[in-house]
């Protein structure tokens, strides 16, 4: 870790992502709060998700197989100004007093329009300025900030919201939108690689990074598997709101913390990737924490102690980041340099497929049959999907060594 904290480059680029996710946390929590204020609706809850989603999806599919053609730092810059406006906007109209359901569905749109490219561009970058060796430690450190603006994003915004008017934290979230860009505006730009289909059409282009799933199974199965949880967890997230104030009883700032808890446990699990030698048989810790996050959720379904909720959702995200942690090293190794924009761009539209559809299902699930129902269907499906996992054969190269692939491409 230390050696890494002395890389200037790596620095601004993890700094970066701090104040990105700090803001993008804070918005989470504050247009959730807004709009369950306006309208105490479950239902516009999950379609606040889902617009928000939906844009993510489509510019992953069009913008994705172009990335590796644009400058990386560019891209990431462009998203946080975006974004910055985004949030801008409802600011302005709650100051106005003017503010409308709408608006705040605007502002998600434009995020989930800008997501797509600030992501997949970092993990592309990433590689480029740390070695091979390093990227096990590199990304625990990066899943571990993500983690620590989830941990400390929820409860900072219920206690901001008690003491300030909402607008003036959306005005915030501006102002660490601004600095997220300039700190990556000083990443040098990342080398372009040359290749023989550079002009290629989007079809093309979207075609290679395709291909690349066909030479590496695993990698479909495991963004496979990520997109079935990410349908449940994406109808079980905005849920926590209503969960933790008509279940649990409890205020914004109880709801802060328990999305706290999710992201403290993100931050030990980061830890402990980070601090533990390389595993050489990964399948059972990617599975095994898919099938025990899973499980967490299910059974919040019947609890109704807030106590045991946090403890709950604490060791979901413990166990949970490993996974994510391992599958992004995995795809870091076996892609070659010139295809990561577009397949890192393809395996987050993978693993989001699902999610609009999830967000969608989950408002309805919860204002029909009530949020424990929710939990329960939904924990349920990821555990049942994690042991399916398990049986497929695919799954097994997830214990052979990870080399970088020197098969060619297939087509």
């Amino acid at each position: 870790m230390k050696e890494l904290l002395r890389q200037r480059v790596f620095v601004l680029l993890w700094a970066g992502q701090i104040a990105s996710g700090l803001g993008g946390m804070f918005a989470t929590f504050v247009e959730g709060w807004l709009i369950f204020e306006l309208t105490g609706s479950k239902m516009l809850m999950g379609s606040l998700h889902m617009t928000y989603l939906i844009p993510l999806l489509l510019v992953q599919l069009l913008v994705g197989p172009f990335l590796d053609r644009w400058d990386l730092r560019k891209v990431m810059v462009a998203s946080e100004l975006i974004r910055g406006a985004a949030y801008l906007f409802p600011a302005v109209m709650l100051t106005l007093g003017l503010l409308q359901p709408w608006h705040l569905f605007v502002s998600a749109m434009l995020m989930g329009c800008t997501e797509p490219l600030f992501r997949p561009a970092a993990m592309a970058y990433l590689p480029s300025v740390v070695s091979k060796e390093k990227l096990v430690k590199a990304n625990s450190l990066l899943e571990g900030t993500m983690s620590f603006a989830m941990l400390a994003g929820p409860p900072v915004a219920g206690l901001l919201l008690m003491m300030w008017d909402a607008h003036v934290i959306l005005y915030l979230l501006v102002v660490l939108m601004a600095i997220a860009g300039a700190l990556i505006w000083f990443l040098p730009p990342k080398k372009k690689i040359a290749s023989t289909q550079e002009k290629g059409a989007w079809v093309q282009q979207f075609r290679e990074g395709v291909s690349f799933y066909k030479v590496q199974p695993v990698l479909l199965g495991t963004g496979l598997l990520i997109m079935v949880g990410n349908l449940c967890f994406s109808a079980a997230n905005p849920m926590y709101l209503p969960y933790v104030l008509e279940v649990l009883g409890g205020t914004t700032f109880h709801y802060g913390l328990l999305m706290s808890s999710l992201s403290l446990g993100m931050i030990g699990g980061s830890l402990f990737m980070g601090w533990i030698a390389e595993p050489r048989r990964k399948k059972p810790y990617m599975l095994g924490a898919n099938l025990i996050g899973g499980l967490c959720l299910g059974l919040l379904s019947l609890v109704y102690w807030y106590p045991l909720a946090i403890g709950l959702a604490a060791i979901s995200g413990f166990f949970l980041i490993w996974f994510n942690i391992l599958n992004t090293t995995l795809y870091q190794r076996f892609v070659p340099e010139e295809l990561r924009g577009r397949v890192f761009s393809l395996r987050i539209l993978l693993a989001q497929g699902g999610m609009p559809v999830g967000a969608f299902v989950g408002g309805i699930t919860a204002e029909s049959w009530g949020v424990t129902t929710l939990f329960a269907l939904a924990g349920g499906l990821v555990v049942i999907a994690s042991v399916v996992a398990w049986f497929l054969p695919v799954f097994r190269q997830l214990d052979q060594e990870w080399v970088e692939s020197k098969k060619p491409l297939a087509g």
